[in-house]
This record gives C-alpha cells, structure tokens and sequence, in this order.
C-alpha cells in the first residue's frame, strides 16, 4: 500500500487520537470540577447518564442528516460548536447551567459518532479496513493512557478552568485537521434532499426493512452492544468493589487501572498482528468471550493477583473485540445508509444501556456488590458465548 493511499487515514487517525486525548482531559476536568462545587458524588454519577440520553434524543434524525451531507463539514461544524460550548464553562459557578452546556457537548458528540464512523467507512477501501480499525483500536488504547497522564500533568500545573480552555484548543485542532481531509459523499447521498419528517419516517422504515432482510446481522450487533453495556454497568461499580470486596488501597486501585491501560496497549498490538490472518468475526467472537472471562476472574477475586490477572485479560481482548466488531459491521452495512443505521442502532442501545445501569444500581441496593458484579460477569459470558456460537453458523453470511 503506498503512501499516497495512506495520507488521508494517517491525517484522521491523527485528528481521533488528538480528540480522544482531548476527552480524557475533558473527562477528568469536567468530573472534578462539579465534584468541587456540589461535593457530592450523585452530582458526578449524573454526568453519565446525559450521554444515552443524548443519544436517545438524537438518534431518531441524526442518521438521516449524516447521510445526506458531507459527513466531513458535520466533523467539522460539531469541533468548532463543543469548543464555543467547553469554553463557556470555566466562567459559570451556576451547576445548572453546566449541565446544560454538558448535555449539548453531548449532543453534538452523539452527532458526531455515528458522522465520524460514516466518513471512515466511506474514505477506506475495503481491504484495510481490518487494517485500519487495528492501528486505530492502537491509538484508542493510547489516549487511554497519556490521555490521563496529560490531564495530571495539567491539573498540577493549572486550575481545572485552565485546562478546559486546553480542550478548546484541542478541538479547534481537530476541526483544523479535518478540514484538510477530502469530502466524501456517498453515492446516493441526497445532498441537496431537505430534511423534513416524512423524510426521517421514510429512514426509519428504510432502516428496518434492511434490518428485517439481515436479522442474524442485527442479533449480533445487539449482542455484542449488550457486552459492551454490561462492561460499562460494571465498570460503574468498579472503585465500589475494588475498595469494599478486595479492600485495596488508593495506590492499588490505581495500579489495577494502569494495568489496564498496559493491556489495552499490548492488546492493540497484537490486534495489528491478528487482523492479517483472522476475518472480523472470529476476532469479534474471540475478544468478547476473552472479555467476558476477564470479568469473570475479576469478579470472583478475593485478592489483588486474581483481580489484576482479570483485569489485564478484559483489557488485553477489548481492544481485539472492537476492531473485530467494526471492521464486521463496516462490510455489513452499505456505506449509503451508515449514518441512519447507526444512529438508530445506537438509540436502541442507549435504551438498553439505561435499563442495565438503573437495574444493576438497585440491584446493588439489594443484593451485596459482589453477587451483583459476578452475576453480572456471568451473563456476559452467556451473551459472548451465544455470539460466538451464532458468529459460527454458516447462514450467517455477509449483507455485502
């Protein structure tokens, strides 16, 4: 593949990477800052309910204004409106107004999403897609470790206020970078069509006659998106269990999560190595079942060694999970209707995604936190395993 093919996908992995660096940073600022003016640890677990329900109010039209402009002016238009909104941030002390300007941070990063997976699909030929989706599950797992690195060297350095005013440059970057990457529009990509309600009526049918035609496509999509809610509800009770069941110490707690980080990076790795010689479902079908084992270790650990060897293995197969899943769904769904598709795949999800956290949050009012995260780590192993065994079948061919 010579360099001129790989110009383009360089400069976008560039501008992710810079992003998800960003996010960290944003991540860590934001949950800080209202932990500071409200003290209270409620006001911090709202922050992660927004995105679904983001993703809930946009998923309905997002698909179809994606599908009918240039994806690559969408990128750059929602850089430039969330770095006008973080910069209004550091000058409120009102926490209602911050959630506000959050909640459409979020917005425009439950837009964005679905436009950013539409243009990738869109700028790669298909025979370095497996390729691509390796290098950038790589450079996910990397921001996942200077990400944070960066925002503690900030956050010593400056105010929590100072260090968003760095996400807003980090942004305008981004917004830069994309700029120079090529318009990419579909083949029947209605440009110039208005979007008017009859028109998302029309997408939301079109949606569900294709999911209708490829049902062991959509059962898998789904299957794999329940993994990866279930990771996140469990994630969600993770200092809980590793101060409460394992009794560890800050240092340990934070040693586990710097173990992660390794495993995502050596993972990421050997996902470059894999892709050469595994197709996307055997990849999908082996990180998840791996995943789910990790949780599995991590769960019934009763000391540090049983939960970091969990931890490392769940780390290690995410990263080979994720590529596996995009590349698989990036050959199954027509490039012409990614946006749509996705939208509305991920309303369903935040949907689920919403039912798993409350459910397991009061199941954990009930029931001790470690019945709830092996139960948990139990039926994500049952749903990796029917992934897999559906991923096998013969009848389970591709759409494209």
């Amino acid at each position: 593949m010579n360099s001129f093919k790989w110009k383009f996908p360089i400069l976008f992995l560039c501008s992710v990477g810079i992003a998800n660096i960003g996010g960290w940073i944003y991540l860590l600022a934001i949950n800080l800052m209202i932990l500071e003016i409200t003290e209270s640890a409620l006001a911090v677990a709202l922050l992660y309910i927004i995105k679904p329900i983001t993703q809930l109010l946009v998923g309905p039209w997002a698909g179809s204004i994606i599908d009918r402009a240039s994806t690559k002016h969408i990128m750059v238009y929602l850089d430039i409106i969330r770095a006008i909104l973080i910069f209004f941030i550091p000058f409120s002390d009102s926490i209602t107004f911050i959630y506000i300007l959050v909640f459409f941070i979020q917005m425009a990063g439950a837009i964005f999403e679905p436009a950013s997976f539409t243009y990738m699909t869109l700028l790669l030929p298909v025979n370095i897609r497996n390729r691509f989706n390796a290098i950038l599950s790589f450079v996910h797992s990397g921001a996942f470790v200077t990400g944070p690195l960066i925002a503690g060297v900030l956050f010593m350095i400056g105010s929590l206020k100072e260090v968003l005013f760095v996400n807003v440059v980090i942004f305008l970057v981004c917004a830069a970078l994309t700029l120079l990457l090529p318009r990419k529009m579909s083949q029947s990509t209605f440009e110039n069509s208005r979007i008017t309600w009859l028109n998302i009526r029309n997408d939301w049918s079109i949606v569900v006659h294709f999911s209708k035609k490829v049902i062991p496509f959509f059962i898998l999509y789904m299957m794999f998106q329940m993994i990866m809610l279930l990771t996140a509800a469990l994630d969600s009770m993770e200092v809980t269990f590793a101060k409460k069941v394992l009794n560890l110490s800050n240092t340990a707690y934070g040693s586990l999560v710097t173990l992660a980080g390794i495993g995502f990076l050596l993972g990421a790795i050997c996902t470059n190595i894999l892709v050469r010689f595994a197709p996307a479902k055997q990849l999908m079908s082996l990180g998840t079942i791996f995943v789910s084992v990790g949780y599995v270790i991590y769960s019934f650990s009763t000391a540090y060694l049983l939960a970091s060897i969990g931890f490392f293995v769940l780390s290690f197969f995410l990263s080979i999970s994720n590529t596996g899943f995009m590349t698989y769904i990036q050959s199954n769904i027509p490039a012409d209707m990614m946006g749509r598709i996705s939208s509305l795949y991920e309303m369903l999800s935040s949907c689920v995604q919403i039912i798993v956290i409350l459910f397991m949050g009061i199941a954990s009012q009930w029931f001790s936190i470690k019945e709830v995260v092996i139960d948990g780590s139990i039926l994500m192993f049952c749903v990796a395993l029917g992934l897999t065994l559906l991923s096998s079948k013969k009848s389970n061919r591709k759409f494209v």
